[in-house]
């Protein structure tokens, strides 16, 4: 079974509304897709996602598995401003089905994952 990666540039989820990113997430990866983020997902919006998730598990979907790396190189007062007020200031956000997500390890700078048929 192939396994297919959607690789998500910010822009494309950057004038999109919490629930609006949360339906675009979802939708994909009902679809088997493991999503690459360009960005961090902030802890709100990733508790909305799992909740939205939650909400959603039923017959072939089993949920989803979600690890993000943010970007804590950057401490200047712009980018905590940005994080004070629910942005992001970079990282990675990497979310697929769990019915495919065999093992993630996540080290304080990469996501190792390991993904197929289970």
């Amino acid at each position: 079974m192939s396994i297919e990666i959607e690789f998500i540039s910010s822009e494309v989820l950057s004038n999109r509304k919490s629930d609006e990113k949360i339906e675009y997430i979802l939708d994909r990866v009902k679809k088997n897709k493991i999503l690459v983020v360009e960005e961090s997902m902030s802890a709100l919006e990733e508790s909305k996602l799992i909740e939205a998730t939650m909400s959603q598990i039923k017959g072939k979907f089993f949920g989803i598995e979600i690890s993000t790396l943010k970007n804590k190189g950057l401490e200047g007062i712009r980018h905590r401003l940005i994080r004070a007020l629910g942005g992001t200031t970079g990282g990675l956000t990497v979310i697929g089905p769990s019915k495919m997500i065999r093992k993630v390890k996540k080290q304080p700078q990469s996501i190792s994952l390991l993904a197929g048929e289970q």
